[in-house]
């Protein structure tokens, strides 16, 4: 009876009358099942959404459901879809039927769940901050926030101070209670522990400690450090969170001289000058012997000359210090600021030279100095700044003179970047990598450019990675005019492709900002409505991407598709929309090239 049940079975399965069913293996390992998902990966864990998408691959041909909703299957073989999440492990089942037979993929999650306010009873505090030691001044303020059960009075303690500093909860009924106190000109603590406290209205209470302990940073000597590397970052603030650090404000080369002022955690607070501050992690920098004093350069006589086609500023400084940059949008005043300086410039050697029509000084403050440069409009499009021994010495790039006006690129040197390596970054619906497609879109690129008369410059030329800290140092080494990193797109857990999709160009330093203009300009030309290939305009962005981030040429960054839409990886994969991509950019770059060049005089 048994064997009569079993050959009829495999009659069915056979005939198609009972379809077969074939499970995909969970991790992603390679498998010959025809069902693939590719986002979420197994077993990741996912913060506290209500739903996120669910990326793969399929036949083209067959019926899928995830989660027994019905999904489309793009005719490139990749589906997009998004499902809701409940907290905890969560499992995302694809069925597909082809072929006569069911394929399934299973792939389990983790969900985090939302942290509530505790109950009222019994009474609770689930954290305090801060979490870190702080060392601060007289005249500091220290906020310290806990959460616990809602509706309580709360204050905290310093341990050396009688006083309690009441805390109030914000927003009401929320369990988040905040109180801040100033450091005094006569407390006298070291590593003091800071203790919250809820009571309720009978009487109970709860007390917690916070990690972090509070100190009085030493004011008697100057602590003074110096930068250990070329490319040191000041924050505006301390970070945010471990992970999360504040602006960029200025990147400063190695031996700079800075006075601490405070600790928060592993970051110093820096003073420039009494109004300013900036925060520098304690790893950037190593600690001076006990009296150094704070450096007071005086700046003399600026010297000024060209060289080929850039215009050098030397400014004379005894001790290397601080210094920011800043310009307006349309580049007509150029002013180098430096921290811990006055002035004894009584001239200016060769005081037009070059991109540079005029220079005045200012002393913004007993201790700020700032040498303001007037510039000739689009006469300049990048910028070095460097100590040389006693000096420090500014290098503005004027852009080459325009060879023919029917070739704008002509002579020009491009640096082209195909982001991440072979097989490398976000990773499509059916398994291209965008590394590759990275690679494929920037040899399209080069022939497009050396058909236009520019010398291309490959930072990655062939399947091995280059760290992404060596690339822009690499379009420098070979003075390239303008850098162009190529990438495509990809999204976390919280996005929503079906709303963030299409393409978009990014730059960091505002004298990019012209040049990400033009190419945004032409991606909208290229791509929109009507067009052979029609995407999505996901928009310009000012993004802190450490491949843009160099200010000795203007750089841009494109994200020309999204690897995780099906129809946008599909058209990567062809060798017409890689086409269509390198006409936009060498477009856009045509267009800025021929805006700053002038032409050459006979």
């Amino acid at each position: 009876m048994k064997k009569w049940l079993l050959w009829l079975c495999l009659a069915l399965v056979l005939s198609g009358i009972w379809p077969a069913v074939a499970a995909e293996p969970a991790d992603d390992t390679p498998y010959s099942a025809p069902v693939r998902i590719v986002y979420p990966a197994e077993n990741q864990r996912l913060p506290a959404i209500p739903s996120t998408f669910v990326a793969g691959s399929a036949p083209p041909d067959g019926k899928l459901t995830i989660n027994g909703k019905p999904v489309a299957i793009h005719p490139g073989g990749g589906f997009l879809t998004m499902v809701s999440l409940t907290p905890g492990t969560y499992e995302i089942r694809a069925e597909l039927q082809w072929n006569g037979a069911i394929y399934q993929s299973v792939r389990t999650v983790f969900v985090a769940e939302s942290q509530p306010a505790p109950a009222v009873s019994p009474l609770t505090i689930q954290w305090v901050t801060p979490q870190e030691d702080q060392a601060l001044l007289p005249g500091d303020w220290v906020k310290v926030v806990c959460k616990g059960s809602p509706g309580m009075s709360a204050y905290f303690t310093v341990d050396g101070m009688a006083r309690r500093f009441p805390m109030v909860e914000s927003p009401k009924s929320s369990g988040v209670y905040q109180g801040i106190y100033k450091m005094g000109t006569h407390d006298v603590i070291y590593q003091a522990t800071i203790r919250v406290t809820l009571l309720d209205e009978k009487g109970a209470w709860i007390t917690k400690e916070a990690q972090g302990r509070l100190s009085r940073f030493p004011d008697d000597l100057p602590v003074m450090v110096e930068t250990v590397s070329d490319q040191t970052v000041l924050y505006a603030g301390p970070a945010v969170s471990g992970s999360n650090k504040a602006g960029y404000m200025m990147f400063l080369p190695k031996e700079t001289v800075l006075q601490v002022t405070g600790k928060k955690g592993k970051e110093y607070r820096v003073c420039l000058n009494r109004t300013q501050t900036a925060w520098v992690n304690e790893s950037a920098v190593k600690q001076l012997p006990t009296g150094t004093p704070p450096p007071m350069n005086i700046i003399g006589n600026v010297t000024m000359m060209t060289r080929g086609y850039s215009t050098l500023v030397r400014i004379p400084v005894s001790q290397r210090i601080p210094f920011r940059i800043d310009y307006d949008w349309e580049g007509r005043t150029f002013d180098i600021i430096l921290y811990g300086a006055y002035s004894n410039t009584d001239w200016v050697n060769n005081a037009t030279a070059g991109c540079v029509r005029q220079v005045r000084w200012y002393q913004d403050d007993d201790e700020t100095y700032r040498l303001r440069l007037f510039m000739e409009p689009n006469g300049w499009w990048g910028y070095d700044v460097s100590y040389e021994g006693k000096e420090l010495v500014l290098e503005l790039r004027t852009p080459p003179p325009l060879l023919d006006e029917a070739l704008p690129l002509l002579g020009l040197v491009i640096a082209v970047d195909a982001g991440h390596g072979a097989g490398g970054g976000a990773m499509g619906v059916t398994g291209y990598a965008e590394g590759d497609a990275n690679f494929a879109i920037a040899l399209r690129l080069k022939e497009k450019l050396e058909v236009k008369g520019a010398r291309v410059v490959m930072i990655r030329d062939g399947d091995a990675d280059v760290p992404l800290s060596q690339r822009p140092g690499i379009a420098w080494k070979n003075r390239a005019d303008i850098l162009v990193s190529v990438h495509n797109n990809s999204l976390g857990p919280t996005g929503n492709p079906f709303v963030k999709r299409g393409y978009g160009v990014y730059y960091f330093t505002p004298v990019s900002l012209p040049l990400a203009w033009e190419i945004h300009q032409a991606y909208q030309r290229t791509f929109g409505p009507g067009q052979v290939f029609t995407l999505n305009d996901d928009g310009l962005y000012h993004a802190n991407l450490a491949v843009i981030r160099g200010t000795q040429m203007p750089s841009v960054l494109t994200e020309s598709a999204y690897m995780i839409v099906p129809e946008e990886e599909a058209y990567l994969k062809t060798d017409a929309f890689r086409s269509a991509v390198a006409e936009a950019i060498v477009d856009g770059l045509e267009r800025y090239a021929a805006r700053m060049r002038k032409k050459k005089m006979e």
